[in-house]
């Protein structure tokens, strides 16, 4: 296997405050790869550091094979095409911005405006080509500085929450686009579900660490005697977790009931459904039940449970589904 990134010890501060802090992390070549984790995880920051937009503070970046220097930083950016959370476009029109990138990337002028509009179709955008950046709205720039980073085609795709600003028929499209790329794509997401559902591996941060965790069911709160409070729910824990201050139930090892559950399942909490969505192939169940729980399940399984919008419903999940730090 090819890899694309190897980090090692790395380190990155915003003045004395350590945003990123990774011993070692490797990312594979030819994957797709989510980043996941609450706000100020470090995220946008993984991202800038592997576009070679910043440098690490301390610590090593391999970038296939080639171990980067500061001074090299330029010479690699050109190598990868990222689009950040907020993106900037130049004045002008949207082609006369993916004009300047054809032009940057040494692209033919003969090719250019075939491949403008290539890119405008892919995304469904042929009609914003003509228009003003300036009048665009948050998913048209979203959508126009995506195309903008595709029509040169990256080896290596970086992409800052790019479901953020997008309508539902614009996400799936981008599902589409992310599941088919044909290269190295990165991706960070609130949506911890989503990026579950669309890559090949999935890299959760917490407070800019790595952790051994979907993060999905992520609770915060203290631990006391294996039993961990999150201020409304206590969750059981196994008897080898003296402390921690997170939690995290993977959503495919909870189960629903309509009843409770006689069974050695000792974490049972009676709740409402708040939401059923389809996930990718699968049933996705919102709970409140004291918190908010999120669960997979089949479509068997939910017509079997015959569930609707507002019904009580049990979650149940076993100690050691539960994922301490």
């Amino acid at each position: 296997m090819t890899h694309a990134y190897q980090l090692h010890n790395l380190r990155f501060l915003y003045g004395e405050k350590i945003a990123l802090s990774l011993s070692d992390l490797t990312l594979d070549a030819g994957k797709v790869t989510a980043l996941t984790g609450p706000n100020g995880c470090g995220k946008s920051t993984l991202l800038s550091l592997l576009a070679f937009m910043e440098a690490p503070n301390t610590g090593s970046i391999t970038f296939f094979g080639d171990q980067v220097r500061p001074e090299q930083l330029f010479t690699y950016r050109k190598r990868v095409g990222f689009l950040p959370q907020k993106p900037y476009m130049l004045r002008g029109t949207v082609q006369d911005n993916l004009k300047l990138a054809l032009k940057l990337r040494g692209t033919p002028k003969a090719l250019w405006q075939k491949n403008i509009n290539t890119a405008l179709e892919r995304l469904g955008i042929a009609h914003l080509g003509p228009q003003q950046v300036s009048k665009l709205s948050g998913g048209e720039l979203q959508k126009s500085a995506l195309a903008r980073v595709l029509i040169t085609d990256p080896g290596i795709l970086l992409l800052d929450e790019p479901f953020s600003h997008m309508d539902q028929n614009s996400a799936q499209l981008l599902e589409q686009i992310i599941k088919g790329y044909q290269g190295t794509l990165i991706f960070s997401s609130h949506d911890r579900l989503h990026g579950l559902a669309l890559a090949n591996d999935v890299i959760s941060l917490v407070e800019g660490a790595r952790v051994k965790s979907a993060l999905i069911n992520l609770f915060h709160g203290c631990c006391a005697n294996h039993i961990f409070n999150t201020g409304k729910i206590n969750i059981i824990l196994t008897s080898d977790i003296a402390s921690c201050r997170h939690v995290s139930i993977n959503p495919h090892e909870i189960v629903l009931s309509r009843q409770v559950l006689i069974s050695s399942i000792r974490n049972q909490f009676q709740g409402r459904v708040m939401s059923i969505s389809e996930e990718m192939g699968k049933v996705r169940i919102a709970v409140a039940a004291g918190e908010v729980f999120h669960v997979l399940i089949t479509y068997e399984a939910l017509h079997d449970l015959k569930l609707n919008l507002g019904d009580l419903v049990w979650v149940n999940f076993k100690s050691n589904s539960v994922t301490a730090f």
